[in-house]
């Protein structure tokens, strides 16, 4: 699916009045998002350098140095599966932040029911399962391309900036310690988000 339906899917749950859980899961699937968004405009990008360095070797007559070739379909994006965006450890009550992981697949961010139901966190170094808010597999999963990367780029701002404002005022609601951590590291997840978001946008071309 186009990266910019994704940002729309996204944007609609968000204007849904989503629970606190469903605005966590939001923040870690808008991280992850932002992340496989950029991994496909890093090889669009280093595929154009190709063909250029290919076009420009043909006419001067000469092989292009190194490998030089576009990548076929065997190369490691061949597959269009972005890699995984690194994640936290998970942390405790007393830690602060930048040591807690998202939700994994499946579950819903939270001890705000003060249930047991809440979600299970990654544990230990493994590569992170992704984020579902219960509606199929994460959105990062399910990108395909990005036409248009100058207005993704756009609505995944206003969309970061839309759950780190949520997030906000769920921080200072928090009902105990290990809400108000999982909120705090989904903040840390929309401002990482926010700053590759603006990477992205002065790498982009147009």
């Amino acid at each position: 699916m186009d990266a910019a339906r994704l940002v729309a899917e996204a944007e609609r749950t968000m204007r849904g009045c989503p629970q606190p859980e469903d605005v966590i899961a939001e923040a870690w699937q808008a991280y992850e998002l932002t992340e496989a968004v950029g991994a496909v405009l890093a090889h669009a990008a280093r595929a154009e350098g190709e063909r250029a360095e290919d076009e420009g070797a043909r006419g001067s007559g000469r092989r292009p140095s190194g490998s030089g070739w576009p990548a076929g379909p065997g190369s490691p994006s061949g597959s269009g599966a972005p890699p995984g965006p690194r994640r936290r450890q998970d942390s405790v009550p007393g830690q602060g932040p930048g040591q807690g992981p998202g939700p994994e697949s499946g579950s819903a961010a939270g001890s705000w029911s003060g249930s047991s139901t809440g979600p299970g966190y990654a544990r230990g170094g493994g590569s992170p399962a992704g984020v579902s808010t219960g509606a199929g597999p994460p959105r990062a999963a399910r990108l395909t391309g990005v036409r248009d990367a100058p207005g993704t780029l756009r609505a995944l701002r206003v969309l970061l900036g839309e759950i780190g404002r949520a997030l906000v005022g769920l921080t200072g609601s928090a009902e105990d310690e290990t809400a108000y951590w999982q909120c705090i590291e989904a903040l840390d997840a929309v401002d990482e988000a926010k700053d590759r978001v603006g990477a992205l946008a002065r790498d982009a071309p147009g």
